[in-house]
C-alpha cells in the first residue's frame, strides 16, 4: 500500500482532504492508498444528515470552528489537531467487505501497541466501551474510499458543545452525553501523537508517492466543489410531511415529503445512514405521483433491492419509518 505525501507541510482546510481522496481515487493508478492529516478545529456532517439538527451553530460561529459537508454518508464528527483524520483508497466495488476489513486493520494495528480496540457496530472502534474511531465510506466507479477519526488528544469541550447527537443516538448507546461515549488514546499510550502517527503509517504502507504540484492544482479544483454554500447547506426546503428522525439497522433516518393532494411531488431522507450507490433519483422516479398509501408505495418500489442502494435498508423498513405516524 502507498503512502499518499504532499510536498509541504503548510495547513489546509479539510475539505482540500476530502478532494485529495477523491483524486487520488480517480486519477492514481495505485491500487492501495493510504494518508493521514491534521486540521485546525472543523465539524463535518454526512451527505444526507441537515445541518441546522446536527450542529451547534452559535457555538461554532462563536470559536471559530469551520463547517463542512461530506460526500459519504455516516454523522458528524468534530475534528481538530488532537485528531488524526486517516484515508484510505482501495480498487474495487465491494466497498461493504472493503470497509469491514479496513475497520479491523485498524483495530489490530492499535493493539499492536498494547491497545484492547475492538470493532463495534456499523462503523466505530472503542477502547473500554468508548469510542476512539468513527468511520464512514463512499463509492466512485471501481474505486472505495473510507475516512475516519482517530482521537489521540481532542478537545472534547468542543467536541460536546459542537455537535449535537439525537437523543435516540445517545439512547441506544447508554450514555447521557457525546462526551460520555468518547475517550482520547493518548490516555492508553506513551506514545506521543507523532510517534503513534508513525507507527499507523509503518503498519499499513510499504512505499510512498509524492504528489505533484500539478497534482495538487487539480485537487484544489475538486475542493473548489466543497467550498459550494448550496452544497454545505443544502436548500433545506419546506416539506409538508416530516416523519421524525428514527432509529433503524441503517441507522437513523427521517423522511421528508412534498405532496399535492396526497400524491408525491418529491421525496428526501436524511440521517446517518451509509449510501451505497445513488438512491435520490431512484426513489423520486419510481414515487413521484405515486399515491401516499403503503400499498401504493410498495407497489411502485416492486423489484427495487434497497438495500443495494442504502446499507442494511430494505423497502419494508423505510415504508416502517413512512408510516409510524399520520400526515399532519
Amino acid at each position: 500500500m502507498k503512502h499518499i505525501v504532499l510536498p509541504d507541510n503548510r495547513p489546509r482546510r479539510l475539505v482540500f482532504y476530502l478532494a485529495m481522496e477523491e483524486y487520488v481515487a480517480r486519477c492514481l493508478d495505485e491500487k492501495e492508498c493510504f494518508f493521514i492529516w491534521q486540521v485546525t478545529p472543523t465539524v463535518i456532517f454526512g451527505r444526507n444528515q441537515v445541518l441546522e439538527t446536527e450542529v451547534n451553530l452559535p457555538y461554532c460561529r462563536h470559536n471559530n470552528i469551520a463547517l463542512y459537508r461530506r460526500k459519504s454518508g455516516g454523522g458528524c464528527v468534530y475534528s481538530d489537531m488532537g485528531n488524526l483524520m486517516i484515508s484510505y483508497i482501495k480498487e474495487g466495488d465491494s466497498v461493504g467487505f472493503i470497509f469491514d476489513t479496513y475497520m479491523r486493520r485498524v483495530a489490530l494495528a492499535l493493539q499492536k501497541v498494547g491497545i484492547a480496540a475492538q470493532v463495534s457496530g456499523r462503523n466505530d472502534i472503542l477502547v473500554d466501551g468508548r469510542k476512539v474511531s468513527g468511520n464512514a465510506f463512499y463509492q466512485l466507479p471501481g474505486r472505495s474510499i473510507v475516512h475516519g477519526t482517530m482521537l489521540f488528544n481532542t478537545n472534547f469541550d468542543h467536541l460536546e458543545q459542537a455537535i449535537t447527537p439525537s437523543d435516540n443516538k445517545l439512547q441506544s448507546k447508554g450514555v447521557a452525553s457525546a462526551r460520555q461515549r468518547v475517550t482520547n488514546l493518548c490516555e492508553y499510550t506513551s506514545m506521543d501523537i507523532a510517534e503513534f502517527r508513525s507507527h499507523l503509517i509503518a503498519t499499513f504502507c510499504d512505499g510512498e508517492r509524492m504528489l505533484t504540484e500539478e497534482e495538487i492544482a487539480a485537487i484544489e479544483a475538486i475542493e473548489s466543489t466543497y467550498l459550494d454554500e448550496e452544497f454545505i447547506y443544502g436548500r433545506n426546503p419546506r416539506y409538508s410531511y416530516h416523519s421524525g428522525m428514527q432509529r433503524t439497522r441503517a441507522g437513523e433516518i427521517s423522511i421528508n415529503a412534498d405532496l399535492h393532494h396526497r400524491r408525491i411531488s418529491k421525496i428526501e431522507l436524511c440521517g446517518d445512514f451509509f449510501v451505497l450507490q445513488d438512491y435520490h433519483a431512484l426513489l423520486n422516479d419510481r414515487l413521484r405521483g405515486v399515491e401516499w398509501s403503503r400499498d401504493a408505495m410498495q407497489e411502485a418500489l416492486q423489484g427495487i433491492s434497497l438495500d443495494r442502494y442504502i446499507q442494511n435498508l430494505t423497502t419494508e423498513e423505510l415504508l416502517d419509518i413512512i408510516f409510524t405516524e399520520p400526515i399532519k
